[in-house]
This record gives C-alpha cells, structure tokens and sequence, in this order.
C-alpha cells in the first residue's frame, strides 16, 4: 500500500489502498485527517467513505475514534465497514453518503436555512446525540459544527467525524485535551473542564443558531469565557417563530446547569415550538430539497460595465431557452434597479404587497403559451423591507420552481457581497462588455478574471460575449481586450426595432429582423449551455 507523507496525505485518483479500496477524490479536509471517496473493488465497485489519519499506535491497535464507531448502530451515525492501520497510518471505511454537509449547503446558500428545516436537522441531531449520551459510557461529541453534519439526498442527517469525541469520566473534573471549533465550543470545554451532554447540547444550539443566520453569526464565545455569565443576544430571521428563541438561548446558557440537562428535553422543546406535527426525527418528510432533487443550473448574466446589455441578453436568453425545451426560472437580481416589470411584454403580472421584494409572471400571463416553461421573478420597485429578508426570499423563490435552468439578470450590479456569493456558486457566468471602453475599469476585469479561475477549478466556467458588435475602425482593438476569445458576437440591433417592439408590450424575438439578427450568437451560448445540462 502507497503511504502518505504528510500529516494530511494526499492519495491521486486511482490509488489502490489496502488492496482493496481505489481511490476517486477527496471530499473532505482538516485538522484531524482527510477523507476520500473509493470504491469497494470487492463489492461491485461501490462508494465507500475512507478516512485516513496519522497515528502513533501500533498496526495492531484500535485508535479511539475507531473504537468508538464500531461498536455503534444508529440511522443518523455513519457505519463502520472496515478498519486497518500501516506504518503510522489509520484508514476507517464508512459508509458513504450521498448528499452534502451543511457547511457544504451554506456555502451555497445565501439565504439560511427555514425554521422548519432547521427543526429537522435539529430534531435528527438530538436522536444521535440521546443514542450517544445513552451508552453505558456516555459518548460526547465535543465537535458540532457545519463540516461535521451531512445530509443525504432522501433527507438524513449523518453526525460524522468522531475525531474528537470522548467518553464521560465521572469524577474527573477536567478533559485530557482542551479541543473544540472557536464559535461552537462550550465555554467549559474552551476551559479545559469535564465535558458531559450538556457541553454537547451547547453545541447543538450554536450549530443551529449558526444555520438560522445563514452562517454569518457564531456565539462570542471568548466574551464569555472572559467571566460573564449572561445568556448570548440572539438575532434570529423575522420570520422564525418568536418562541425559539428562548430554547436556543437555554441551550446556549454559559452555565451547565441552566442549560437544558439532556437531549429529550431539547427534543421535547423543538417539537413543542411547532403546531406543524411531531415529525419523527428519523423520518424525513422530503424537506431538504437543496440536496435531495437535482440543483438548477445557475446561469449568472452581468455587465462588465454598465449599460453593456446584460439585460436584454438575460431575457432573450431565457427566452430561447424555454422555446428548446428547457424549464426556466428567470430572474431579476433583487439587489439591482428594477427594470423588468416594465419590460416583459404585455405588464401583465400578479399583483404583489409592498413587503414582498419579487412580481411573479408566466408564460402564459406574458402570452406566450408555447413558452410557458419559464417563470420570471421580478424585483417589486415599491418593496419596503429589509435587504436581508429580500436576499432570503430570493433565494427561496429561485429554488422552489426545480427548473432546469435559473437565468438571473445582474447586469452591473455584480460587485456587492450578496452577488458576488451567486457568480461563486454559478455553473456559468456571461460576462457581457460592449464597445465603449471608456467604461470598462481595470479592477472589475481582473475581479472577473479572477472569478474565472474559481468557476473553472469548481467545474464552472466563465463566457464573454461581445456585445452591441458594429463595423468600425477599432473593432479589432476592442475584441482584443477581451481576456479571452469571446464565445458570442452579438450585433448592435437597430435602435428602431427595438423600441417598434418593446412600445408594442412585445419582446426582441417577436420580430422576425431582430430574431434573426440575434439567433446564431445565442444558440452559441445556448449550445454551451445545454452541453452541462446533459
């Protein structure tokens, strides 16, 4: 077997390890070892989980991490396959799960987690934790943050990675190793002090408060350590039930013993907070759609400068789109000036209240009945609430259709925080720059230069079109510009049409000149496109 040389080894695909298991990739890193994907050459070639360490027992002996899972069975607890040691490495071959973790889910997530899907990963994470604190030696996990938690794609959570855990010492007043993540750690295990399932339980609401604020708040924990004894200030979404927060705030008491003194009781205060039913923390009711259908194809349109035609490309591109066969959902970034709800033909639409950012449209209210793939989401000019709650109702309105594609309209309002989360996680991202250069800046460039080198090294890619494309005598100079080829050259449409067709309450593809003028470079990006949705 080929060792690593590494504390962290670095196994290439293909490698066979144990002669038995072959390497596929690497799905998880850290401090504590890595963790691949291989297939089980003895059992059909199957997936299987493979965590490697380094150790410093001998070949013969169990680390206490393997010792803990193995004598484990539990639905919401990986299952230990297979166990060996070599020269100073560990291999634990674990089931392997089909899903993501949560730090995985929030880094695509800008909006957070809902309060009923929380619940459900809150209500599985205390079935494992009462089986864990239950076994004649209590099992503390010490370790409950985002990378540790996975979720299948039927729903399941999955408490993984042991690494730290211990068994309850009764008596013994302090830990034999100070270990914990800044953020979710106990201020007793920050400490030093004896862990117990209270310390777990900590855990488990900073875990939860972490997922409610979609990952941008973690508990001070440092702060209290520091002396004080008063519960954390929480902010929780708006439209969280007002009565959980006082459940996360006991959970998250510094003091143990104002905690909540076992995981029934937190389980019994999860269930109790919602008249939705007592779902049982092991069967999933298809909740987790962010891992349990196939994701949309995110389809980022931007303006390298503004005014370049991002828009106009955004919904002639959905358009085409839907007329090939492919559902879409269309929409308008909700951090951008509202434009489309005076531009999509005929300004026929639902009618929305001021607090919610988006106007829906259909296909068939716009007309377009041999369309009505597409769903558009406009951002509501009149809109009044919190830029944060937009964001969330954004991102939850985009993934409730489960369309094949979500085209979303940046055009130059790209560079912020918010959009910028979006063009990371996108499958590709068009790049539109049109002829007048004066408005191109260097740094945008560059940031889109950049964001090439992310999408590409995470299976997306970057595309620049070219448009409003004219004869003049620096058309060559200003292609050159381009920091690649662009994929598309689309002509400057004559100004004339355009406003016939739009003052008509129609769209660029009901005229035949200008749909003729526009298909070849479309059905270029198109092509693209439908090449990663096979």
């Amino acid at each position: 077997m080929e060792q690593p040389k590494s504390l962290t080894p670095t196994w290439e695909r293909g490698t066979i390890v144990g002669d038995r298991y072959r390497v596929v990739r690497v799905i998880g890193q850290g401090g504590m070892g890595i963790v691949y994907a291989a297939e089980d050459l003895k059992l059909g070639c199957s997936l299987r989980a493979m965590k490697v360490t380094r150790t410093t027992l001998g070949d013969s002996a169990y680390s206490e991490e393997a010792v803990t899972l193995m004598g484990l069975n539990h639905p919401n607890l990986p299952l230990i396959t297979d166990y060996f040691a070599s020269n100073g490495t560990e291999i634990l071959i674990m089931d392997y799960v089909e899903g993501d973790s949560l730090a995985g889910i929030l880094r695509k997530s800008y909006a957070g987690f809902t309060f009923e899907e929380l619940r459900q990963v809150g209500l599985q994470l205390c079935s494992a934790l009462q089986y864990l604190h239950g076994q004649p030696s209590a099992i503390i996990h010490r370790d409950l943050k985002p990378s540790n938690v996975m979720i299948d794609r039927d729903g399941h959570v999955k408490l993984i990675d042991f690494g730290i855990s211990r068994r309850y010492k009764e008596g013994q007043p302090n830990d034999t190793v100070q270990l914990g993540t800044i953020g979710f750690a106990a201020p007793e295990q920050q400490l030093g002090l004896q862990s117990d399932a209270r310390t777990d339980i900590y855990g488990l609401g900073a875990l939860l408060y972490h997922l409610a604020t979609a990952g941008t708040k973690a508990i001070d924990g440092h702060r209290l350590n520091a002396g004080g004894r008063q519960a954390p200030v929480l902010r929780l979404p708006t439209d969280y039930p007002a009565s959980f927060a006082p459940v996360l705030e006991r959970m998250l008491h510094p003091t143990p013993d104002r905690r909540y003194q076992s995981m029934a009781e937190v389980e019994q205060a999860l269930l109790a907070i919602s008249s939705y039913g007592h779902a049982s923390a092991n069967q999933p009711k298809g909740w987790n759609k962010r891992v349990c259908a196939a994701e949309p194809a995110l389809v980022s349109v931007m303006s390298v400068s503004p005014g370049a035609g991002a828009t106009l490309l955004s919904i002639s591109l959905a358009m085409m789109l839907g007329r090939n066969g492919y559902n879409v959902t269309a929409a308008e970034y909700i951090g951008s000036s509202p434009e489309w709800t005076e531009l999509l033909p005929d300004k026929v639409k639902r009618e929305a209240e001021v607090y919610d950012p988006l106007v829906a449209f259909t296909d068939r209210q716009t007309g377009r009945k041999e369309q009505n793939r597409i769903k558009w989401l406009a951002k509501h000019a009149a809109y009044v609430g919190e830029r944060e709650q937009a964001a969330r109702s954004f991102e939850q309105r985009l993934r409730e259709h489960g369309q094949t594609f979500n085209v979303v309209d940046f055009s130059s309002s790209w560079q912020d925080r918010h959009a910028l989360h979006w063009l990371k996680q996108s499958k590709h991202v068009i790049a539109v720059g049109d002829p007048f250069i004066a408005k191109w800046q260097v740094e945008a460039v560059q940031k889109l230069i950049k964001l090439g080198e992310e999408l590409k090294a995470n299976g997306g890619s970057l595309h620049w079109i070219a448009n409003k494309d004219i004869r003049f005598r620096g058309r060559r100079e200003w292609l050159s510009l381009f920091p690649e080829p662009p994929l598309a050259a689309v002509p400057l449409l004559p100004q004339e049409a355009v406003l016939n067709a739009l003052w008509s309450g129609k769209w660029l593809n009901d005229n035949a000149v200008l749909d003729y003028r526009m298909n070849k470079p479309l059905s270029k990006i198109l092509a693209a496109l439908s090449a990663s949705a096979k």
